[in-house]
């Protein structure tokens, strides 16, 4: 029971802490961001239950909860998400320069820049974490 509640509760948490900022920033902006933060939302949700039931099936059965290929798996698909993230900033960063000295035109508001930045790499990470895992091979 104990870790089935630890589970939860870290699930419950990544939900809260990736929820959060988008809705906060939307708030201020149009119903339009409102809606989309409330379905960047609801996808934060419906990802941690699959995780969070696939977790207890593993409990249940008996099976490890990870094993070498899964962490593998893991890290290589954080360490493309990392670099995605910092490629991603730069380019945000390039953006907004160019924008304003050289065509003259507004500098991208920081709730999408922000947005972008949390949303982009979290879903690199869950679609390389999947397909690695799928793959088998990461040599």
């Amino acid at each position: 029971m104990g870790k089935r509640l630890n589970l939860f509760m870290r699930v419950f948490v990544l939900a809260l802490v990736m929820a959060v900022p988008s809705l906060f920033f939307s708030l201020q902006a149009s119903a339009l961001w409102l809606v989309a933060a409330v379905a960047i939302a609801m996808a934060v949700g419906l990802v941690a239950v699959v995780a969070a039931t696939e977790k207890v099936k593993s409990i249940k059965t008996g099976l490890p909860l990870e094993d070498e290929l899964s962490r593998k798996a893991t890290w290589k698909a954080g360490y493309y998400a990392f670099l995605t993230g910092l490629w991603l900033a730069i380019g945000i960063m390039a953006a907004n320069m160019f924008a304003i000295e050289v065509f003259k035109l507004p500098e991208i508001e920081f709730r999408y820049a922000f947005e972008a930045l949390i949303v982009v790499p979290a879903v690199v990470f869950i679609v390389l974490a999947l397909c690695f895992k799928r793959k088998g091979k990461l040599e």
